[in-house]
């Protein structure tokens, strides 16, 4: 505002500066809601938070120690039943008298094994077809080569599996592949060596991908989640639908129920759907479970600018019924009892019911506007948690259904990481290339399949899929 406009306001009277003041207030509060913002009390990510800044988590501080607890299985290194080389140290002569020890028998024998990595440099197999003229007929006769060597020079499947892990699981893109590989074996490719081994990658594992769509709809609980990409500088978004067993990835311009469709997945899925509330997901004809991470981290909010206690007690009796259903299933409980989801159920409709008395409506005082009226953020997520009671306490009812949707977050996670290592996808086949192979391999880490195993046996038309998700 320059100096003319700020006299003008205030000859127009005590109203016209009254009314301007509220404005640069509501603007100021807008921006300040804005700026508190970070990953502990909205769906931001860590990485935009400002690591100078101490966050202050809602969440009960631990009674534990910290380090190992009790009964913790420890990773170290054991001793391998079956050593790659084994090397034999005899003592030559008697450290006391001299006697030589060579035709000595030993008394006893001590062990120790060093584990490393061997020596890394392309290894050339050179295979020789030779021809033989029967001496009996005079008729020529050629050995044949291996199925998969095609050519007079080619990679083999151990690097072919080598550089779609590095592309589609760490992240590398393709002048880095190039790099590494090098480094490593002192050999150069090129990068369009990488292309054609990625793109033969995706072409074997279009089974796959069906095999993995098809045993997605006869899972009993999926998780959804989706985030947004560069394709060529363009916003798009890959989504992901997963359960604990597979992972199926799929890139779309689109956002909403349009990718959705397209997926072909949800439109026909008749299980239970977890996902973050977001209105898309709800249209589809199937059981929904909400996602409560989400939850508490808008009460978490509310908290921090309201201070409204309504807030802190739903935070609180959330958090308590997911220990309560923690703790049953760790001792290996199938179901809370009528009566502990009656009194937890209770517990929460009363907190919904008070909270109302915050948000009364105010008198109508200015001409009524178009539309739906704007509420507060609380006052739409109490809306929330009143209508959507069944989906968002599923996991009271059903141990099957998770208290959250980080699954799929975490199938999404280095997504970012990937657009923050890499750039854009140069092309949108290039992102579906991404996308399939690494489905394919969190298929495998879900499943505890060795990922180079399983990437060399996709290249030879055995890629791996569990029979039936679960």
């Amino acid at each position: 505002m320059t100096e003319q406009e700020a006299r003008a306001i205030y000859h127009q009277g005590e109203e016209a500066v009254v009314a301007k003041l509220l404005e640069f207030d509501a603007r100021l509060m807008k921006i300040e809601a804005m700026l508190s913002l970070n990953s502990t009390n909205s769906s931001k990510p860590p990485s935009t938070d400002n690591k100078l800044k101490r966050k202050v988590s809602a969440k009960t501080k631990s009674s534990k120690k910290r380090g190992g607890q009790v009964g913790h299985k420890g990773n170290h290194l054991k001793f391998s039943a079956t050593p790659d080389v084994i090397e034999e140290h005899y003592p030559d002569t008697c450290t006391h008298c001299q006697y030589s020890l060579d035709d000595t028998p030993s008394s006893k024998v001590e062990r120790r094994q060093l584990f490393d990595l061997p020596e890394i440099k392309m290894h050339v197999t050179e295979y020789r077809a030779h021809t033989k003229i029967c001496p009996c007929c005079k008729g020529k006769n050629k050995a044949i080569f291996a199925e998969d060597v095609k050519s007079v020079t080619q990679y083999g499947n151990n690097l072919k599996a080598f550089i779609s892990y590095c592309h589609s699981y760490q992240m590398l893109p393709y002048e880095r592949i190039v790099t590494f590989i090098e480094d490593l074996s002192s050999h150069k490719i090129g990068v369009g060596t990488v292309y054609n081994v990625l793109e033969t990658h995706y072409e074997r594992l279009d089974t796959f991908e069906r095999q993995v769509k098809g045993a997605l709809l006869k899972s009993k609980v999926l998780h959804s989640d989706e985030t947004g990409v560069h394709v060529k500088d363009k916003l798009h978004w890959i989504h992901v639908t997963s359960n604990d067993n597979l992972t199926y990835y799929f890139l779309h311009q689109r956002r909403g129920s349009i990718a959705m469709d397209a997926m072909d997945i949800l439109p026909r899925y008749q299980g239970t759907l977890i996902h973050d509330h977001w209105k898309p997901y709800n249209r589809y004809n199937c059981a929904h479970g909400f996602c409560n991470a989400h939850l508490l981290r808008e009460l978490t909010r509310v908290i921090e600018l309201d201070n409204v206690q309504w807030s802190k007690d739903m935070h609180h009796c959330l958090t308590h019924m997911n220990t309560t259903v923690r703790q049953a299933k760790e001792h290996k409980g199938v179901s809370l009892t009528t009566d502990k989801v009656l009194h937890l159920t209770k517990r929460y409709k009363q907190i919904c019911k008070g909270a109302l008395t915050y948000y009364v409506k105010a008198p109508q005082t200015l001409p009524k506007k178009r539309g739906r009226p704007k509420q507060e953020k609380a006052k739409n997520l109490l809306d929330r948690l009143t209508l959507y009671q069944h989906e968002t306490l599923q996991f009271l009812n059903d141990f099957d259904i998770p208290f959250t949707n980080n699954l799929a977050e975490r199938d999404l996670r280095m997504i970012k990481v990937k657009e923050k290592i890499s750039g854009t996808f140069a092309s949108f086949h290039g992102g579906e290339i991404f996308c399939r192979i690494r489905g394919y391999i969190s298929t495998l880490k879900k499943n505890g399949i060795s990922v180079l195993e399983g990437l060399k046996n996709a290249l030879l038309g055995n890629a791996y899929c569990p029979s039936v998700g679960v």
